[in-house]
């Protein structure tokens, strides 16, 4: 076996929802997981984290995908990109509404244009044309806890951040979902897809659509974001892990400097990160109560929603 190895993360946050709905998503971060790694034993980095999130995109259980929280509006606005390392291309959507899998239109944004992102009803239709599959109607659930927020918001209980900001962790604002990936030829690959914040303003774009934000991947390393995208967007952690991994720094303890560098600006609660270098070495961290990770490489394989106390941070 060689070094290939691929994490998962299905979002950085409070997760305060029942046990039975958190054990569903650990069952499913982890199946999505042994669904990409197929792909990374028999292909490579870039469709392992592609096939990876397409599947956390269909199953429900995270904020990506079918998944997706609403806007004010009451619709869904997902954004999604991927990077591969190997050749530094990038490429990403923003604010779509009809693919099922905006992973998947990223990717073609990626194999079959010049653009490194495509936005709104431009993307939308290019779904439409290359035949992928529309997502429909949002769930019943989905709706009685947008109705729920909306009354919350107009009752002056709601704001995105600022001293409100208690109310995004009551309800485990950040569960969006990204892979990493290392494959046998040494290639790495990084993704993400997100429906973004709760009540935000139709067209809002979050990190997960922005290159050395939400999602990095260069010959060193392959990182990716998850948590507050307003201060991930401004704080482009990939770029500045992938600088530290250059100079000769472990990849844990470069997220580690990183995570602690963005605290000593923004504050706790707002990020996480996960990466695998060129050695094929892995790293967690984040500033948030719990995050939960899948990972499968050569020397061994987990899932957990590890908590802060846990994962001993601040280093």
């Amino acid at each position: 076996m060689g070094r290939e190895a691929l994490l998962l993360h299905g979002g950085a946050g409070s997760w305060r929802i029942s046990r039975e709905r958190i054990e569903r998503a650990l069952k499913d971060i982890e199946a999505a997981r042994e669904h990409g790694w197929r792909y990374l034993r028999n292909g490579s980095a870039l469709e392992a984290v592609v096939e990876s999130i397409a599947y956390m995109e269909d199953c429900g259980s995270f904020n990506a995908g079918t998944g997706s929280v609403l806007n004010i509006a009451g619709y869904r606005e997902m954004d999604a990109g991927l990077m591969d390392g190997s050749c530094l291309r990038a490429a990403a959507v923003a604010c779509v509404r009809y693919p099922r899998n905006p992973i998947r239109l990223a990717r073609i944004v990626l194999d079959r244009t010049d653009h490194v992102l495509l936005a709104g009803e431009g993307a939308d239709d290019l779904a439409r044309r290359i035949g992928l599959e529309p997502i429909g109607e949002p769930g019943e659930g989905l709706l009685r806890r947008y109705r729920e927020l909306r009354e919350r918001y107009w009752r002056g209980e709601w704001r995105i951040f600022g001293r409100n900001k208690d109310l995004l962790r009551e309800i485990g604002y950040a569960d969006t979902v990204g892979a990493v990936a290392l494959d046998t030829d040494e290639r790495l690959a990084a993704g993400v897809s997100t429906g973004g914040v709760w009540l935000k303003l139709p067209g809002r774009v979050g990190d997960s659509a922005l290159p050395g934000a939400g999602f990095y991947a260069d010959k060193w390393v392959a990182v990716a974001s998850t948590g507050i995208g307003e201060v991930i967007a401004q704080s482009l952690p990939g770029i500045r892990v992938s600088m530290l991994v250059s100079q000769g720094y472990r990849v844990s303890r470069a997220l580690d400097l990183v995570i602690d560098w963005i605290t000593g600006i923004w504050g706790a609660d707002n990020t996480g990160l996960i990466a695998i270098d060129y050695r094929g070495d892995y790293g967690i961290s984040f500033n948030t109560k719990y995050i939960m990770v899948s990972y499968r490489g050569p020397r061994e394989s987990f899932t957990r929603l590890l908590s802060r106390e846990e994962h001993g941070w601040p280093p």
